[in-house]
């Protein structure tokens, strides 16, 4: 501590020793270092506020206003809008979400009313306006959202003769400037309706939206699942069609890069079919296989005749004896089932299927020998897989390129790069430039500081001489190289001294600095 106060001290010794001009000057250079110093603390010090609630509602406003003191957060009021911290708008819409009307009531009604002697129809208006008003403090959580009213039409529950009709609403929604609401945001607001009203259909809300004066329906088509399908599906068979497309182009690059680097270019156009087929093929076996066979037998005596037989049909003979006496027949019959075997195959095609494959190859060279033509295509016939039955198509020209605009494009963006190089290094030059500046100027102060010591300390010095010899120094005469000078003796004790100091100035300044401090005492 009293080293700190002994060179604090010494420091204002010095400036008070100092010439008019160099305290004028180190004046200007200390006002202009703390000015720098403040303006820096405050740069990376600013907080950097955004907006809380725009356009408030009167009665929100001390609600805001208490809970922003009650966290101790700065704020600040700008044009009927609520400033905060960047940081802490998110936290603090959370927190007051719940605790804001927007100058409408929510189930609090139900709280501050009392319920004895009301009819059925006043409770269910009083819950209808209740609901109105929480439902219309949920929207208002979104930051795109500067106001919401929501209206709701709950006809009467039915009954086993009436069928209950479905309930409505509408939702009109004002947006903030510069802000805009997203469809997800949208079906977001009518799921919470539907999800919060008993037979509400996502059908019966309608959602409008205020900006800039005019009007729109927000709702408009929000639903149409069939065109948002079909849209969607569109747009994943066109992304699958080019990502295939680049495929093959950079398989071909990757074959002809080798040789021609830049000088070539590649285009595969695909014609891919879509369509999920799925096809059912029953093959028949012409080999008869017995599926169920049955053979009776049967025989009888019968009177004396003849012996005949014939058949009854193509399984079945009959045989009858007739000898002597006696007559004997049999019977025998045969039914044989034959079963044909059957193969059923099914195959279903997934979509995406590859119809036909053209591919494009222009090279960088305007005579292309009929080699380099046939070692291209062998190259490209590898790349794509190649299949003639189903009509692919390669075609191989060759033409000069013309790169002026892509020359011109990449000087442009290396000027661009430049100048945004030179930018930053001149306001690096300007940085530096401006810290050796300052120390410059402080350095030409402390020697000017320094040397104003050491003329102090000089002329100090002579004046002690001075009074040494108890009388001023005046200058000799000129004499005539002929004469002689007589030397007195003061002039010899002053030259002695003048010598003394000259040889031992140390001594001599330590003896000064001693009659000093005896004058101060």
């Amino acid at each position: 501590m009293d080293k700190i106060k002994e060179t604090f001290s010494k420091l204002l010794e010095k400036i008070k020793n100092m010439s008019k001009g160099k305290k004028i000057a180190f004046s200007v250079l200390t006002i202009g270092i703390i000015i720098s110093i403040v303006f820096t603390i405050i740069f990376f010090n600013k907080t950097n506020y955004a907006l809380l609630y725009g356009n408030a509602d009167p009665s929100d406003t001390p609600t805001i206003l208490a809970k922003l003191n009650e966290k101790k957060i700065k704020y600040k009021i700008e044009d009927n809008n609520i400033m905060v911290p960047e940081e802490s708008v998110s936290e603090l819409r959370m927190e007051l979400a719940p605790q804001l009307t927007g100058g409408s009531q929510g189930y609090e009604i139900l709280e501050q009313s009392n319920t004895f002697g009301m009819t059925d129809k006043e409770r269910n208006l009083k819950y209808k306006i209740a609901m109105e008003g929480e439902l219309a403090r949920n929207i208002m959580i979104l930051p795109e959202v500067k106001k919401a009213v929501v209206l709701l039409v709950m006809p009467e529950e039915g009954n086993f003769f009436k069928e209950a009709e479905k309930a409505q609403a509408s939702v009109t929604l004002e947006i903030n400037t510069g802000k805009s609401i997203t469809k997800d945001q949208v079906k977001a607001i009518v799921s919470l309706i539907t999800g919060s009203v008993k037979n509400l259909p996502k059908e019966n809300v309608k959602v409008l939206g205020v900006v800039n004066g005019k009007t729109v329906d927000l709702a408009e088509g929000l639903y149409n699942d069939e065109e948002d399908n079909v849209s969607s599906a569109i747009e994943k068979q066109q992304q699958y069609k080019s990502s295939l497309e680049k495929a093959y182009e950079k398989k071909i690059l990757n074959l002809l890069s080798p040789k021609y680097g830049d000088g070539v270019k590649v285009a595969v156009d695909l014609d891919l079919d879509f369509d999920a087929n799925e096809k059912t093929t029953i093959t028949v076996d012409p080999n008869h296989v017995i599926k169920s066979q049955e053979i009776s037998k049967s025989s009888s005596n019968t009177a004396p005749g003849t012996t005949s037989s014939g058949p009854v049909d193509n399984n079945m003979t009959s045989t009858y004896n007739t000898s002597g006496t006696n007559t004997q027949s049999s019977d025998e019959k045969q039914i044989t089932n034959w079963d044909n075997g059957t193969t059923n195959e099914k195959t279903v095609s997934a979509p995406g299927k590859v119809k036909r494959i053209s591919a494009s190859v222009v090279v960088n060279n305007e005579e292309i020998t009929e080699e380099e033509r046939a070692s291209i295509n062998n190259l490209v016939v590898a790349a794509i897989s190649y299949n003639q039955s189903r009509g692919d198509i390669i075609s191989i020209e060759g033409a000069k390129f013309n790169n002026t605009s892509e020359s011109a494009a990449a000087e442009e963006a290396a000027k661009l790069a430049e100048e945004e190089a030179a930018n930053k290094k001149m306001l690096m030059y300007k940085y530096i430039g401006a810290g050796v500046a300052g120390f410059i100027l402080l350095l030409i102060i402390l020697i000017s500081m320094r040397k104003a010591k050491k003329t102090k300390e000089v002329k100090e010095e002579l004046e002690g001489i001075d009074v040494l010899i108890d009388e001023k120094v005046e200058p000799k005469e000129t004499l005539k190289p002929i004469d002689f000078e007589e030397e007195s003796e003061s002039s010899h004790i002053e030259k002695e001294i003048k010598k003394y100091a000259t040889q031992k100035p140390d001594q001599v300044a330590d003896i000064i600095k001693s009659w000093m401090a005896e004058d101060e005492r």
